[in-house]
Formats: C-alpha cells, sequence, structure tokens
C-alpha cells in the first residue's frame, strides 16, 4: 500500500511537471506561422541551414554550441525558430544584458519582429553589440579585395574582408572595424598539413573582428599587396541588420574547405541574405576571391548598383614604383648613387638640379627605405638610419611636396573570368594531326595574367588537357599546381632586385613526339625577369627536374632557359621559351627545347575569349579559348 502510494507520488509530480513544461513552452502563435516562417530562406540562412531538402543537423554550416538554443544532436529550423522565440519572450534572464536573447541574437531579433507580434518583448539595450558595432557613428559597410601573394598557398588568390566605415568615410581611417573569416591553423602548421586539411575539411573556421591598420599593416607593410575598397549601396536597415548578423557570427565554428567553403565564400553568403540585392550565382565547384568581387560589383540594389565607390589603396611597395618610374635618367642615377652610399647625398647640393627634382629623388628615397625596412627585418636599424638620414636632409628644403601622378591601376573586378577551357588542331610533324582539349580551374598563365594578377607571372592548379593523336586519346599534362614569380616593376636597386621562380608539380610530356607519355614530374628554376622596356621582360633561369624515367634517359635533369615576354598591346602578347637540359644519368643526351606562343584576346556578346597559335619542336598548334 505504501509502495502504491509512492508511486502515485511520483506520477502525480512527473505529471505535474510535464503539464507545466508545455504550458511554459507554449507560444502565442499558431504552428502553420512558426511553420512557414522556419522554411523562409531568411531564417534558414539567418541559422547556416545549408540544405533545405534535409532537417538533419549535419546540414547546418556552424557547429558551435553557443550559436543555437537547440542542442546540436536535435537541431531543426524549425525547432530552433521555436526555441529561438521562447527565448525571445521568456521573462527570465540573467542580469547581464549581453547575455539575453535580444544582445546575443541581434538580427534574429530585427527579423523575427517583422514576421511576429513581439511588441510584448521588452527591449533591451545591448551595450556590447553598441559599443562593437559603433552604430552611431558608422554608416556604411565596405568589401575589401587584397590581391594575391605568392609567399603563402593560402593566399595565392588573394582574400577579402568586410570593413565598417566611419561617417568621415572619404579619408582613410585606419581605426575602422574590419571582420575577417579564416581558418582556425595551428602556429608553425606546415604547408603540406595545410593543404591536405585545407582541402578535406581539417580545419575550424570563424569570423573574427579587428581595427582595420592590423589588416593594413599585414597587408600593404609586410606583404606588400594592394588593396581594393567596394563601398556598399545599402538602407540603414539592412545595414543595420547585416552588421547585426555579423555580430552574431563573430568566433562561432565553421568547418573550412580551401576550395568552395572558403573564406570568400562565407563573405558571399552574407549577402545573400538579402532579397533586394540580384546577386550573380558563383555556378563553379570552387570560390575564388576575384569571382566574388566581380559577382558583387555587377550585383544590384533595389535596382541600382550594389557598389557604390571603388577604391584603391595601394602597397608600399607599389608607392615606391609608381613614384620610381615616373623620375628621370639622371634622378634614377642619383638615387643608385645614394642607396648605395648615402654620402653621395652631397650629390642633391648641385646647382644645376631643381628643387622639384630634389623632393622628387627625396620622397622616392624615403619610400624606398620605408619598403625595405617592411621586407628585411634583419637590417632594419640600418635601414632606418638611413631614412633618418634622408628625412633630415629633407628638412633643409623648402616647404613643398613632390608631385607624382597617381598610379592609374584597373580594379580586379574588371578582369576576366577566373576559369579556362581550351580547345586546339594540332599538327605533329612525326604524329600527324590531332586534337587536344584543356580545362583550367583556375587562375591564368603566362600570357592571359591580367587585373588583380602577377604579369608575365602563373599561377595554375588542376589543369588538365587531354589530347587525341595518332589514333590515341592520351593526358597531354595534369597539374597538381604551376607558379612562376615574377618582379615586373623592381628598380634593381639593393634588396630590389629582378628575382624570379618557377615550381611545377604534376604529370607531363617530356617530349612532343610521343603519346601516351605524360610522366610524373616536378620541376624548380630559379633566376631573374628583368623589365628591359615597359612591354618587355627578359628571363634567365637555371633549375632542374625529377621525372620517371622515360626512354632510359634518367631521372633527374637540370635545365637552362631563357624567355621573352612581350605586349605588342592591350591585347597582343606573346612568350618565347629556349630551354637546354642535361640528363645526369645519361651522358650522351643533352636536348634543345623550344615554344614560341602568342595570344590575342577578345570579346564577343560580353563574353571573354582568345586565340593562340604556338610552334614548338615538333608541334604547331592553333588554340580557341573561352573565360568562364
Amino acid at each position: 500500500m505504501q509502495l502504491r502510494s509512492l508511486l502515485l507520488v511520483f506520477a502525480s509530480f512527473f505529471y505535474v511537471s510535464d503539464t507545466y513544461a508545455h504550458k511554459s513552452t507554449t507560444l502565442p502563435f499558431s504552428d502553420e506561422l512558426i511553420a512557414s516562417v522556419s522554411t523562409s530562406d531568411i531564417w534558414q540562412k539567418l541559422i547556416k541551414f545549408d540544405n533545405t531538402d534535409q532537417t538533419i543537423n549535419d546540414d547546418f554550416a556552424i557547429h558551435s554550441q553557443s550559436f543555437y538554443f537547440s542542442d546540436l544532436l536535435t537541431l531543426t529550423a524549425k525547432g530552433e525558430l521555436t526555441k529561438t522565440l521562447e527565448a525571445l519572450l521568456s521573462k527570465t534572464h540573467t542580469g547581464n544584458a549581453d547575455e539575453s536573447p535580444q544582445c546575443r541574437f541581434p538580427a534574429r531579433y530585427h527579423w523575427l519582429k517583422k514576421q511576429f507580434d513581439l511588441t510584448v518583448v521588452e527591449p533591451v539595450i545591448c551595450q556590447g553589440f553598441m559599443k562593437w558595432s559603433k552604430l552611431s557613428s558608422t554608416q556604411s559597410l565596405s568589401l575589401v579585395f587584397a590581391t594575391g601573394y605568392l609567399g603563402n598557398p593560402a593566399s595565392y588568390y588573394g582574400h577579402t574582408l568586410l570593413k565598417l566605415n566611419s561617417s568621415q568615410s572619404n579619408k582613410l581611417n585606419f581605426l575602422e572595424t574590419s571582420v575577417n573569416f579564416g581558418a582556425n591553423v595551428p602556429e608553425n602548421e606546415d604547408p603540406l598539413s595545410y593543404m591536405f586539411k585545407g582541402v578535406i575539411g581539417g580545419y575550424d573556421a570563424s569570423f573574427t573582428h579587428s581595427k582595420f591598420y592590423f589588416h593594413t599593416q599585414n597587408y600593404l607593410e609586410n606583404e606588400l599587396r594592394d588593396l581594393w575598397e567596394y563601398q556598399l549601396n545599402l538602407s540603414d536597415d539592412d545595414y543595420y541588420f547585416l552588421v547585426a548578423h555579423i555580430w552574431e557570427l563573430v568566433e562561432q565554428n565553421y568547418t573550412y574547405y580551401f576550395f568552395d567553403e572558403n573564406c570568400v565564400y562565407r563573405m558571399y553568403e552574407l549577402f545573400t541574405l538579402f532579397e533586394s540585392i540580384d546577386l550573380p550565382e558563383i555556378k563553379a565547384p570552387w570560390v575564388i576571391p576575384q569571382e566574388v568581387v566581380r559577382a558583387i560589383n555587377s550585383a544590384t540594389y533595389k535596382g541600382s548598383p550594389l557598389v557604390k565607390k571603388v577604391s584603391y589603396i595601394p602597397s608600399r611597395q607599389a608607392n615606391f614604383y609608381n613614384k620610381y618610374w615616373q623620375l628621370g635618367p639622371k634622378a634614377k642615377a642619383i638615387i643608385t648613387e645614394v642607396t648605395a652610399d648615402n654620402e653621395q647625398l652631397i650629390l642633391l647640393t648641385v646647382d644645376n638640379l631643381s628643387t622639384e627634382t630634389k623632393l622628387e629623388i627625396l620622397s622616392t628615397l624615403l619610400d624606398y627605405y620605408q619598403y625595405l625596412i617592411a621586407v628585411d627585418k634583419d637590417n632594419e636599424d640600418e635601414y632606418q638610419q638611413a631614412y633618418t638620414r634622408i628625412l633630415s636632409f629633407r628638412y633643409k628644403l623648402p616647404i613643398g611636396k613632390a608631385k607624382f601622378a597617381k598610379k592609374q591601376a584597373i580594379s580586379p573586378h574588371l578582369a576576366r573570368p577566373s576559369s579556362y577551357t581550351q580547345v586546339s588542331v594540332i599538327h605533329n610533324r612525326r604524329l600527324g594531326d590531332g586534337v587536344s582539349v584543356k580545362l583550367r580551374p583556375a587562375y591564368y598563365d603566362r600570357l592571359d595574367a591580367e587585373n588583380g594578377h602577377v604579369r608575365n607571372g602563373a599561377l595554375k592548379m588542376a589543369e588538365l588537357e587531354l589530347e587525341y593523336i595518332a589514333s590515341k586519346l592520351a593526358i597531354r599534362s595534369l597539374s597538381v599546381f604551376e607558379v612562376t614569380s615574377v618582379s615586373n616593376q623592381a628598380s634593381g636597386l639593393p634588396q630590389d632586385g629582378y628575382d624570379s621562380w618557377m615550381l611545377y608539380l604534376g604529370l607531363q610530356k617530356q617530349d612532343d613526339e610521343c603519346t601516351s607519355c605524360a610522366d610524373f614530374t616536378f620541376k624548380a628554376n630559379k633566376g631573374l625577369a628583368i623589365p628591359i622596356l615597359t612591354d618587355t621582360t627578359l628571363g634567365v633561369y637555371l633549375g632542374g627536374a625529377l621525372v620517371e624515367n622515360y626512354l632510359d634517359r634518367g631521372r633527374v635533369y637540370v635545365s637552362s632557359n631563357l624567355t621573352l615576354n612581350q605586349s605588342i598591346n592591350n591585347d597582343w602578347n606573346f612568350l618565347i621559351d629556349l630551354e637546354a637540359r642535361k640528363y645526369l644519368e645519361n651522358e650522351q643526351l643533352t636536348k634543345l627545347n623550344f615554344r614560341v606562343e602568342t595570344r590575342y584576346r577578345f570579346k564577343l556578346n560580353n563574353e571573354y575569349l582568345d586565340f593562340r597559335f604556338s610552334v614548338s619542336n615538333h608541334e604547331t598548334m592553333l588554340s580557341l579559348g573561352y573565360y568562364w
């Protein structure tokens, strides 16, 4: 009897508790309305629900529990909406206002007020959010694009970040808040591990925020990358909504994938929140920063361009080059003397040198030493002393400013698309006629580098070329990566030489008179690329390669190359590449190779195409290429 009474008490307790729980979670909205709102695109984008055909938790891009009210294991779009509404309507919150649902998720609250009657919810002053966003003094948002940097594989294709602009937006303000997205990579991670983990999703990634000067110092001064700022045209309400959503995302963990769900994809994703933004879709299975910049610049907002202003922010190196190449021969000669020996500043005291020329020389020298301070930390003290000496000499001259024309840089969004397909007809003097097809996901070669690229350089990954010749279908080449780094505007002054290098890893034909002979190749070259004239660059390289043992030639060869890049005009250029190979395991074999290729680019119905014609040892090729 006592046991029965005890069981009855427990049953009554659980019944009352369950009834109370249901009452406490009852919402003053119909289930139909909640279900309808939970399937809306904006709600699902706010909670980073990636797959509208599924409702399992694996389809949510963020895997931080702090981003959701629901448990990660039972997460659904409708369930999270219900939990969010319950939290907003709840009267029990901690004493810290910044921990309230309104302050943790201001964008959700802002949008849900338009879908549900939340007038009973008492507004909370979110001090943390207001201090971070500076809504009282900021008025616009900019997308910032940093051009590519060949010193780090993660930065080959460039990078994007956001900047919250203050009311005084006519001047560059380094204290403005910037928002970045990147992989959380451990310190001293080796490049191979980084590339492998980046491809398979081995890193978490998150949005972070900092002052803009942190990025300008890193990009403009340390890595010498130019920045392009695209100021966006958003209404006050949409600006608030986007900034509030960014606040929600800061420090939340995503899974990072190098090729698609990467830093620039997450930036692009932010702008898909707005139905009023007509944003071109990224159709390729990979996402490249320059393509997102092109998409943002093509987008419209309420019938007007989304981008209202484009600004160029040159790096320290670009500033120096812009000044140096505007100087006359005499001024350049004096700079050469002074950089070799600062005591030669006495050359500036000669009477036949105008004050204007002196100011130009000193201004260029000041930028030169600031540039060296950034790139050569081992000799920073020496360069700082030279900089101070130049500055002291400048104070002896009358007040005035050197007059230089601003660099007429062309925005990366005006460049052609990043992916490339080419069809070629081949005439081989030994194998007969054939055809080839090339597919290059990204990015550029030594003839088609454009705005935001390294002119006369190359950056290619996963380029595949197939050929059908002599009744055989075979791989002509398959690159894992191919990089050519060139210093196009180098001055030739100390620590600013013409250094250039090339790397190739993949499958490659060792000879153009064979079929089905694409072998493993790892090739490295180091040399000089000297800009003889504005449109002419001469390259000299030494290097070698590890290859498969084709026709008993051996597995190692050393090589020397002589190259010439020449631009005829903006649309027409050519490349000459002469190579001498010596196979080290076969003393009898030395091979001489040559390749001459010319390219002409054109547009047809706003599509980007090119014609190419090339001649090598045994082959002639005529090609038509399409950029997409």
